[in-house]
Order: C-alpha cells, then structure tokens, then sequence
C-alpha cells in the first residue's frame, strides 16, 4: 500500500488499485480490437475492454494478469495479441 495526498488529503493506494491502472495504461495504447463472430467482426475499443476486464476478473486474476503483461513486455513482444485472446474469450462467454 502506498499512501499519497491529493488536496492535502491522504488517499491509500492498494496494490489492487495499481494492478487495475496498469491495465488501463496498457490498453489505452492500443487500438480498437476486431473480434470475430458468428454475425461477423465485433469491434471493441479498448476502454470498454479495459472496464470490461476489471469488471468481470477477480483481484488474483488480474493479478495475473499483470504478471503476463510484464512478462511479455519484458521479452519486447507486443502484448495485443494477449488482449485479443481476452477479448475473444469475454466475447464468446456472452459477456458485453
């Protein structure tokens, strides 16, 4: 936990809360994703899939997936297609 002011108030910053702004960060780079369906192409911007991942994964599943995140970005790969891959499963879950 990290404890920081705004308005010289102390606001407590959990780790939880650092996880879900990684993501968003991530995310905001990229652009909207193409997702394939049996109507054809869904497209899914990238804001909406970032609310949609921290809406519907638990704390240790985003926990997780942070972890990927870093993972691959510390081998200088893209981290899109892991994006797309969650997009598709959420979208074929029937969530939207």
């Amino acid at each position: 936990m990290i404890e920081m002011t705004v308005d010289n108030k102390p606001v407590l910053v959990t780790l939880y809360d650092m996880d879900k702004n990684y993501i968003k960060n991530n995310l905001r780079k990229e652009k909207a994703f193409k997702i394939p369906t049996g109507n054809g192409l869904t497209i899914m911007e990238s804001d909406y899939l970032s609310d949609l991942i921290i809406e519907v994964q638990s704390k240790d599943e985003i926990r997780q997936l942070v972890d990927m995140i870093r993972t691959i970005k510390k081998r200088n790969m893209p981290v899109r297609s892991l994006f797309q891959t969650l997009a598709i499963g959420l979208v074929s879950k029937g969530i939207k």
